[in-house]
């Protein structure tokens, strides 16, 4: 029972910080348009280590040099590298996504991931979690983007808040990932999971976070954030066009692939 007491106040408690940042940032919906599940787990595997400005520069690049998932497959991993190159860590990609490829070809005969769709959550996340290079955030963008579930990546940004705001304690993306399951409001992930991005970029920063200008002081254990209070107070929020989020990018846009 007090275990039950405490999930149901930790469940409500997220929930009023999900409604205050949709009050400040509105209530990010699916795009209509969904990614094929291959495009979405390539998109986010070029998105670690780097930002998402870069990530889709190397999405573009990739497309632009390999029309076709197959080329991409049959193509010499260097080759792959310097198509890359602008997302960072462009040999250990590139490798990855070859064996990603190699993989899928030879389970299910072609380059698509549209079978997932059959799946229940936790089948579909077991399988891309089985492939070498694919985590918890990677493999759950996939469900998000292209299966429109309701499923909470949990990136570098999202895994600091929830340790400041003390819904979980946690030493990796991927233990927060696992902590967070049985703690968010139905129906909520997406919302949450992007505003959490957005928030995580522009105000909750890894160094120097504006707390003189969070909505979410009250609720934060991060230690310096009295000390950031009042030098942060006038400092203005980052914004840009840059801000997005690579995987709703390649939705967006209406990016297809065909192998």
């Amino acid at each position: 029972m007090a275990r039950q007491d405490t999930r149901a106040r930790s469940l409500r408690r997220i929930s009023l910080i999900a409604d205050a940042l949709e009050d400040q940032r509105g209530f990010p919906r699916l795009p209509k348009r969904k990614s094929r599940p291959l495009d979405s787990l390539i998109a986010t595997l070029l998105s670690q280590n780097t930002n998402d400005r870069n990530s889709y520069r190397a999405w573009l690049s990739l497309k632009r040099q390999f029309p076709s998932w197959a080329g991409v497959h049959d193509a010499r991993w260097q080759a792959i590298a310097r198509a890359i190159e602008v997302g960072g860590l462009k040999n250990q990609k590139a490798k990855r996504i070859k064996l990603i490829l190699r993989t899928i070809l030879k389970e299910r005969g072609s380059f698509a991931l549209d079978f997932l769709q059959q799946m229940s959550d936790e089948q579909a996340m077991e399988y891309l979690l089985a492939m070498k290079g694919v985590g918890s955030k990677t493999a759950a963008c996939v469900l998000v983007f292209s299966l429109g579930r309701d499923v909470f990546p949990v990136d570098t940004h999202i895994h600091r808040i929830c340790n400041r705001l003390v819904f979980v304690k946690t030493k990796s993306a991927d233990e927060t990932y696992e902590a967070m399951k049985p703690l968010l409001p139905p129906g909520r992930a997406y919302s949450f999971h992007v505003n959490l991005i957005h928030f995580g970029r522009q105000t909750c920063r890894s160094s120097n976070p504006l707390c003189g200008q969070c909505i979410l002081f009250d609720e934060c254990l991060y230690p310096q954030k009295h000390r950031n209070l009042l030098s942060t107070s006038g400092t203005k929020r980052q914004k840009g066009t840059t801000d997005f989020l690579i995987t709703e990018k390649i939705a967006n846009d209406g990016s297809k692939r065909r192998g």
